[in-house]
């Protein structure tokens, strides 16, 4: 047999061998990434007493007879992975958004001269952070009027990032008792 043939059959099966061996491994983790979701997201179901989705990364239900959420997104404008807690409660009136940056010491407010922030003591806590089991960089807090939910967002290391059953209940109860004081607030407003 020619030598250039048979190295070229030999070059074929290598290139066979390695292409099966990358879909096989690409399939394996891929399967063991969706377990490991699962996994993650199941005790945050039976929380809101709802349903997991490992497909979207996200779980549904009722917190306290409101639709609560929480999903793994990517930031807006940005590849950053993020974790969002929503609870669903369409109160209306202006939109505002808290950004705490707790290893600063600092804290972001939208629209800057917002008053509604003295009307939300929740937003006040010196811990708030802490007590949300929170140990990233930063996390955001928001109410969209438009879209009737109060959110917690904090950015993702890894897909590891997804809080414990007991940090999605802090922020599960943080997000009630927002939406309460928001929904008392932009009433006041309403009324004024």
């Amino acid at each position: 047999m020619n030598p250039y043939l048979l190295i070229t059959l030999v070059m074929c099966a290598v290139i066979f061998i390695a292409l099966a061996a990358t879909a096989y491994l690409a399939v394996y983790f891929t399967r063991r990434a969706k377990a490991d979701l699962a996994a993650a997201l199941e005790p945050l179901a039976e929380i809101l007493d709802g349903e997991s989705d490992p497909e979207e990364a996200q779980v549904a239900g009722r917190y306290r007879g409101k639709l609560a959420f929480g999903r793994v997104a990517n930031a807006e404008g940005s590849l950053v992975r993020v974790f969002e807690t929503e609870v669903i409660d369409a109160a209306g009136g202006e939109k505002w958004l808290f950004v705490r940056y707790p290893r600063k010491d600092q804290t972001e407010l939208r629209p800057e001269d917002g008053a509604m922030f003295a009307a939300l003591p929740t937003l006040q806590r010196a811990d708030l952070a802490a007590s949300l089991g929170i140990q990233t960089e930063w996390l955001q807090i928001d109410y969209s009027p438009e879209k009737g939910h109060v959110r917690v967002t904090v950015p993702m290391g890894s897909r590891k990032d997804i809080p414990t059953a007991d940090s999605f209940i802090h922020q599960l109860n943080l997000l009630d008792s927002l939406s309460d004081e928001n929904r008392a607030w932009q009433e006041a407003q309403t009324n004024a």
